[in-house]
């Protein structure tokens, strides 16, 4: 279905005349090799909703892969145990409640986030099963990103599925705030929404004081131990900032065992080791970020560069146009993130996109799409307009009339994602560049 929307997106725009990248020289090696498909490539792609959505890198994905072959799923996170949104093409289960915060939150639990921009811990002994639903994501190396505090993991196999010895529990409660605690902190420690918490609680609780009473619901599992004898340890070791794990062969299941105090997690990232060509597609997107939450966390940076992306493309902007973030601000951070992911490769190819038009601030989204072409420029990166490309001011309430566009007047339906994924793939492969 999605190659039929996909084929149905590109033949539509076929109508226009082809957008050109700008600088595309700073990309095209990158995408002429790409095209001998002699070895594995690296795309790392950056952004905010839009992106951890899912919709516009699955389109990405699917095009690299489906023609120059598939090495790995990449980087994933376990979103639904963050209670958030993300890639439809994996299910993920865990027997005990993590506590999650990304970037883009105020918090001060952990010193770090990692690769995915998310962080994931708990202090109870814990089980995380990440199952594909294709089977061309199948993989034989495991990268596991997470913080080095003793903590001892098993790569487990079993013959059963962790989800069948698993059951969600939600019991209301009253709570009394501590001090020092901030919104995104109580959703996180009742392992709840944020909207959740909101809808208990009323608007107040976005600034809450120490002694207030709330109400909260608290999310936790009852699990049935007995998953435990249909096990078996793979491999073991104690978490470090990066794992690598080998497996004998291809699986379509990644089952981990946790075990420690201070269990903490960034992420994963899945490789078909065997490769000798084909593109791994890691895709890192983190709901409400901004330039600065990606230049926040050292490690964050680390981690990402570890994945050795050969092309990278960064498509940011939204959020700042919904916040007061200056010009001077905006820029500063955007040179800052291309500096780092640059180090110890100065002519690593990048790709910035702007952002698309919203209803809340389009004027402001104007803005930082120049902004972000003079960054482009200024740092020898190249450049792509989406927001002019897609006509600019009017573009949201155009896809909110065609019934493509989210009601909240800032993000898109599946079906106007895709659109915009097959655009990118237009102008990348455009040979008006």
């Amino acid at each position: 279905m999605l190659k039929i929307i996909f084929t149905i997106c590109l033949c539509f725009y076929n109508i226009f005349s082809a957008q050109k990248i700008e600088n595309y020289q700073n990309i095209k090696p990158f995408l002429e090799h790409l095209k001998t498909n002699k070895q594995v490539c690296n795309i790392l792609l950056i952004g905010d909703s839009h992106i951890q959505g899912g919709y516009i890198s699955e389109v990405l994905r699917n095009y690299f892969q489906n023609n120059y072959g598939n090495a790995g799923r990449g980087l994933v996170f376990p979103y639904p145990l963050a209670n958030s949104n993300g890639n439809l093409d994996f299910e993920a289960y865990t027997n005990m409640a993590w506590h999650t915060f990304r970037t883009s939150y105020e918090q001060d639990i952990y010193k770090e986030i990692g690769a995915m921009g998310f962080v994931m811990g708990n202090n109870e002994n814990s089980i995380i099963q990440i199952d594909f639903k294709n089977t061309d994501d199948s993989f034989d190396k495991v990268k596991i990103f997470g913080q080095p505090t003793h903590s001892q993991y098993n790569i487990l196999q079993s013959s059963k599925s962790l989800k069948d010895y698993i059951k969600p529990r939600k019991t209301l409660q009253k709570y009394i705030v501590k001090e020092g605690e901030n919104y995104f902190e109580l959703a996180s420690k009742f392992n709840i929404v944020t909207t959740r918490l909101l809808q208990l609680n009323g608007i107040s609780v976005k600034n809450p004081k120490a002694g207030q009473i709330i109400n909260v619901e608290n999310v936790d599992y009852l699990y049935d131990n007995n998953f435990k004898n249909y096990t078996q340890i793979l491999s073991c070791g104690e978490l470090k900032s990066i794992n690598e794990i080998n497996y004998p062969s291809l699986q379509k299941s990644f089952l981990m065992e946790i075990i420690g105090e201070n269990n903490i997690l960034y992420g994963f990232q899945f490789i078909k080791s065997g490769a000798k060509k084909g593109v791994i597609f890691n895709s890192v997107g983190v709901n409400g970020a901004t330039y600065a939450d990606f230049i926040k966390y050292p490690l964050q940076i680390k981690q990402l560069k570890a994945t050795e992306p050969h092309f990278i493309i960064i498509a940011l902007g939204t959020n700042e146009s919904l916040n007061n973030t200056s010009e001077t601000e905006f820029k500063a951070n955007a040179r800052t993130l291309i500096k780092k992911l640059r180090e110890n490769n100065d002519n690593l190819p990048i790709l910035l996109i702007s952002p698309t038009d919203n209803n809340i601030n389009p004027n402001k989204i104007a803005k930082i799409s120049n902004w972000i072409q003079e960054i482009s420029k200024e740092n020898n990166t190249a450049f792509l307009n989406l927001y002019k490309f897609l006509g600019g001011k009017g573009y949201f309430q155009k896809k909110l009339t065609e019934k493509k566009a989210n009601k909240d007047n800032v993000h898109f339906l599946p079906t106007g994602y895709q659109e915009q994924a097959s655009i990118i793939l237009k102008c990348l492969f455009s040979e008006e560049n």
